[in-house]
């Protein structure tokens, strides 16, 4: 680019960016953006009123504050934007340049706006001296006492340096008892019987006259004996009379017009000017008041009869191809006095669209759905419930065997329909079941029961068409129990399941593995009744369900065992003592592993010993075999049970000899339990000096002249004969 390119080009970028420039002035001048901020020299009231005074409840004075701006001769309006203060907020309060009196004295009032700030001292006072309440012209006295019916009026007068105003508007009246008296523009209406202050502001200033109301009345009493008034339904109407007594005694002339009479309970009986008419049963509660005086009586309302009955008194469950049901009410008042009054009672329908009633209780099934028929007659009512259940093509049962138990209620399965309309409608309601053998399947009290052991069928019947379910009533099981509680599965072969034994109330024994449900915990035990079968080593647990109960067993899935070993051939225990038996397994891999835990073990004779898992526990003494299986390897162990020695005694303690003698001593072992048994054959015999003298067998040869001490060994215990030998 030579030097006359680059000039031109410079010069259009600059006339650009200039053109720019105004442009974005022009928009700023159309949107209002201020590119300065306006300054300010100086700020002032626009008018100061003088004297700067305010009343008290009277118009507020408003001020505005005007800022002058450097290089204009208008001023802006910143009142709004200032910041107002009052040096004293009880007198006088203010908000942005509105002054308000609150109270007597004065307060200096400041405004503040961009560093420069003006004051203006403002006095506040009461426009009036006091002010009065007045009554019919005069001062109203500080109480006044009334009677209820009475409507006093008051007036005010406000008073200035003497002078005496008659105020009749922009009065406040209040009352401090609305339940009392109420008050508006000076006139009193009184409410009831109490006290209440009547209150009047103007202007900042206050007075007030506290009302006493009474009754004029003494008492007003509903004329019935005993104060109550007892209807049976249907009975005609009572007019109530009222006696008021005045102040004095003296009877009040008073129509029954002129009281107002309530009611508790308008669903149980009604009043109109003193006439009670029963509409329900039940009590309720009667009023008359007039003046701040008031009465009551108790009204109660009873059935005309002691009891109701309907038929058919069970729920209905109706198709819209059903015919209509009639209905029969009678009502009682002994077990002999019936009456039928069908005709009588007021029947109503809740859902006219699924089922009209007609005046004689004739139930037409008119719309899918439920409503409640309900008879009414003086004071008593029965209600049925009405399902309409729509036209049924089809017929289904969520199950059709069930299972029971002897003296149980059945749970009948779900009993569903196909409506016209091919929807799915729960019927379980609607169809009747038939038994085809009662002695095992019966209905009880509106209930099928199973009575005896067998099986029975149950049919369910709806519009012609009908579903059966087949009962199989069982004795009540107590508990399932397998052949064995440990299984060892050898990975990729079939393994038998166990056998599973049920147990009933009565105490049978019943082989139902052919009839249990097998689940099992693991992936890799895979079950193929009567077999299972294991994919991988792992450990597992099966579960075997029938009737309600269950059991499980463990299972190991491993490799097949070559051979056992164990550990000791017999074991001795005594009583009531328990030891671990260890079995060790050898895998085809050889690799060694313990099974003592997974045996499958039994003793005999069982009465023996118990055995947990590889823990063996003594019970009696004696003699027996413990037999334990896994992967069909078996070893046996001879187990001794046989109480703990105690202590021995030695048929003598000590022996007084002479070279030569021979003396026998026999040793009795003491047991656990009281057994006692001869020892001396079986026992371990040491001399402490054998050439003082020897022992074998309980027998003690002296061989010379000294001591020696003779001991007897046996399971653990011993005891010893002191031996003297002399010349």
């Amino acid at each position: 680019m030579n030097k006359l390119q680059l000039a031109v080009k410079n010069r259009l970028a600059r006339s650009w960016l200039a053109s720019m420039l105004a442009i974005a002035l022009t928009l700023s001048a159309f949107s209002g953006i201020a590119f300065a901020e306006d300054t300010v020299t100086g700020i002032e009231f626009e008018t100061i009123p003088s004297p700067a005074k305010l009343f008290v409840d009277d118009e507020a004075l408003i001020l505005k504050l005007n800022a002058t701006i450097q290089g204009t001769t208008s001023r802006k309006d910143v009142t709004q934007d200032a910041v107002w203060a009052t040096t004293n907020s009880s007198v006088v309060k203010v908000d942005k340049g509105t002054l308000t009196a609150i109270s007597n004295g004065s307060a200096q009032i400041s405004a503040q706006y961009k560093g420069f700030k003006v004051t203006l001292n403002v006095a506040s006072e009461y426009k009036y001296d006091s002010v009065k309440i007045t009554s019919g012209g005069a001062s109203a006295p500080e109480t006044a006492d009334f009677e209820l019916g009475q409507a006093p009026v008051y007036g005010l007068t406000a008073t200035k340096d003497g002078v005496d105003t008659v105020v009749t508007t922009g009065v406040e009246w209040t009352s401090s008892n609305s339940e009392v008296a109420t008050v508006s523009a000076g006139k009193v209406k009184l409410i009831s019987a109490g006290e209440a202050t009547i209150t009047s502001k103007y202007k900042g200033r206050s007075d007030t006259i506290k009302l006493k109301v009474t009754s004029p009345y003494k008492s007003v009493t509903i004329n019935t004996p005993g104060k109550l008034v007892e209807f049976k339904m249907g009975a005609a109407d009572v007019l109530l009379s009222v006696t008021a007594l005045s102040k004095d005694g003296s009877v009040a002339n008073i129509g029954n017009d002129a009281y107002t009479w309530t009611t508790s309970n308008a669903g149980i009986v009604t009043v109109d000017k003193g006439t009670i008419t029963p509409v329900g049963t039940g009590t309720a509660t009667i009023t008359a008041f007039h003046l701040g005086a008031s009465d009551t009586i108790t009204v109660v309302v009873r059935p005309a009869y002691e009891a109701m009955r309907i038929t058919p008194k069970d729920e209905q469950h109706l198709t819209l191809r059903d015919a209509a049901v009639q209905f029969k009410v009678e009502v009682l008042d002994s077990p002999s006095i019936v009456e039928d009054v069908t005709a009588l009672a007021t029947w109503t329908s809740s859902n006219v669209y699924t089922a009209t009633v007609s005046s004689n209780g004739l139930v037409t099934p008119k719309g899918i759905g439920t409503t409640m028929i309900k008879a009414a007659y003086k004071g008593l009512t029965k209600e049925i419930s009405i399902t309409v259940y729509p036209t049924v093509s089809a017929l289904t049962v969520a199950k059709d065997k069930v299972d029971a138990f002897i003296d149980e209620t059945i749970a009948l399965p779900k009993v569903t329909a196909k409506s016209l309309a091919e929807e799915t409608v729960d019927v379980s309601s609607l169809v009747r079941w038939t038994s085809s053998n009662e002695s095992i399947v019966a209905l009880v009290d509106g209930k099928w029961t199973a009575k005896a052991v067998g099986t029975a069928e149950l049919k369910a019947v709806i519009q012609n068409h009908e579903v059966k379910v087949t009962i199989n009533v069982h004795e009540k099981p107590v508990l399932l129990t397998p052949s064995q509680e440990n299984l060892s599965v050898v990975i990729g072969t079939d393994t038998k399941l166990p056998t599973i034994t049920m147990t009933s109330e009565s105490g049978v024994e019943t082989d139902v593995t052919d009839k249990v449900t097998w689940k099992s915990s693991s992936p890799y035990l895979l079950i193929k009744a009567p077999n299972v079968k294991g994919l991988r080593a792992a450990n597992a647990t099966l579960t075997a369900t029938y009737l309600g109960k269950s059991t499980t067993v463990k299972v190991t899935i491993e490799e097949e065992i070559t051979k056992v070993f164990v550990e000791a051939a017999a074991i001795s225990l005594n009583p009531g003592r328990t030891k671990s038996i260890k079995v060790t397994g050898i895998y085809k891999s050889g690799k060694s592993v313990s099974i003592g835990s997974k045996m499958n073990w039994t003793i005999n004779p069982d009465t023996l010993a118990t055995i947990n898992g590889s823990t063996i526990k003594a019970l009696t003494e004696g003699t027996g075999k413990l037999t334990g299986t896994y992967q069909k390897k078996t070893v046996e162990i001879i187990i001794i049970v046989k109480h703990k020695v105690k202590k021995l005694e030695a048929s003598e303690k000590t022996l007084a000899l002479k070279p030569g003698d021979i003396k026998t001593i026999k040793v009795s072992a003491l047991y656990e339990g009281g057994r006692i048994e001869d020892a001396t054959k079986t026992a371990v015999w040491t001399s402490s000096n054998t050439k003082v003298a020897t022992v074998s067998g309980g027998v003690i040869t002296v061989i010379g002249k000294g001591s020696a001490t003779i001991k007897a060994v046996y399971e653990g215990k011993n005891v010893t004969v002191r031996v003297t030998a002399k010349q």
